[in-house]
């Protein structure tokens, strides 16, 4: 479970510096608030590995699941989606209560 936690909180970190990309470009263009999806960074990063991914996901499982399923997820702000998965993966590998029961 610590590895879990662990897991979790690099993605949560991911998320932070996501946000503060997205706060540094706001503040460079005066005001105008500046958002990059999740897709965009993807793009900027590595492209031929997005069509790639986008080439297997449209022939091998269909192209409906590519345009529906994936461009809604990939259309989410970084932060947001960094943000969701780092707390959901946290909390999956949270601590849990030991619960003693004493029957007499």
């Amino acid at each position: 479970m610590f590895v879990i936690r662990i897991l979790g909180l690099w993605i949560l970190i991911l998320g932070f510096m996501a946000f503060v990309y997205d706060a540094t470009k706001t503040m460079a263009n005066n005001g105008s608030v500046t958002v990059t999806s999740l897709g965009g960074h993807w793009v900027n990063l590595h492209e031929k590995s997005f069509k790639f991914i986008e080439n297997v996901v449209s022939s091998m499982v269909h192209p409906a699941v590519w345009d529906t399923v994936f461009q809604f997820c990939l259309l989410l702000p970084a932060w947001l989606a960094f943000g969701l998965i780092g707390s959901w993966i946290y909390w999956i590998g949270r601590h849990r209560k030991k619960i003693e029961i004493f029957i007499n």
